[in-house]
């Protein structure tokens, strides 16, 4: 199927096209063509369209997961290293699925890049769902540091307290606890929390100010890909070693 990008739609197999409209969605690690957590996506999801578009999502997870499969065959991707995909339900009740460029890693790693990153106030909408909304506020806070010389955003708001979207949950290391900012349920926030319990640290939900990074050891992001440890916030530099331990519970 040559060079040809696609996509799933509506349980169908396209050529890639833009599909316009709001839509909550869930990002899902790939490896071997597999979903990882699938089950747990769903239900989020499921929820969220409930909660927003008083739709249900139809789709069980073994038809997700073969679309998925049929998907990354088509598109001819490799097997070998993890690969983002999309599932978006649209308030228009259409579904669809949608691969990224194939990462360099194999499975949930801590990710070899750790940024410079820079506070930026804004609010993210209906933070405490996986939106739309929410993914182009945190594409615009990307490009606004970016512009300003920074690799990364860490969002405040008005009330200088730390914001995230459910899909990108952030936390701060300070001695050997892991205070992890109070955001709705997501498999991201789940899998941080259980590998770092495993890794035999603490962890605890708060309330997280832009003063407690002054205080903070880490600062640390969870994503679809694993692991993010900042090396800077506006210029204060970190550590990254209680992440390094956490993200080994991955391998296991």
């Amino acid at each position: 199927m040559g060079a040809e990008r696609y996509m799933i739609l509506n349980g169908e197999l396209l050529e890639w096209q833009h599909v316009e409209g709001a839509f909550v969605y869930q990002y899902i690690h790939t490896l071997n063509y597999a979903p990882y957590n699938l089950s747990q996506h769903i239900k989020i999801i499921s929820q969220a369209s409930e909660s927003l578009f008083e739709l249900p999502f139809e789709y069980r997870a073994q038809d997700i997961s073969k679309q998925i499969a049929s998907l990354l065959g088509a598109a001819r991707l490799s097997r070998k290293v993890s690969i983002g995909v999309t599932l978006k339900h649209y308030a228009s009740g259409d579904v669809s699925i949608e691969y990224d460029t194939p990462s360099i890693y194999s499975g949930y790693v801590m990710r070899s890049l750790r940024p410079d990153a820079t506070c930026l106030r804004m609010q993210i909408p209906l933070e405490g769902y996986p939106t739309s909304a929410a993914i182009e506020a945190y594409n615009l806070a990307e490009a606004i540091a970016q512009g300003r010389g920074y690799h990364t955003a860490i969002i405040i708001d008005a009330d200088d307290t730390l914001r995230c979207d459910t899909s990108h949950p952030i936390a701060l290391v300070r001695e050997k606890t892991l205070y992890i900012a109070n955001t709705s349920l997501s498999v991201e926030r789940y899998m941080l929390e259980q590998a770092t319990r495993k890794a035999g640290y603490k962890v605890e939900y708060s309330t997280l100010k832009r003063a407690d990074l002054a205080t903070a050891d880490e600062v640390i992001v969870m994503n679809w890909q694993g692991l993010t440890a900042m090396q800077t916030v506006n210029g204060k530099p970190y550590m990254s070693i209680i992440a390094e331990n956490i993200a080994k519970e991955f391998e296991k």
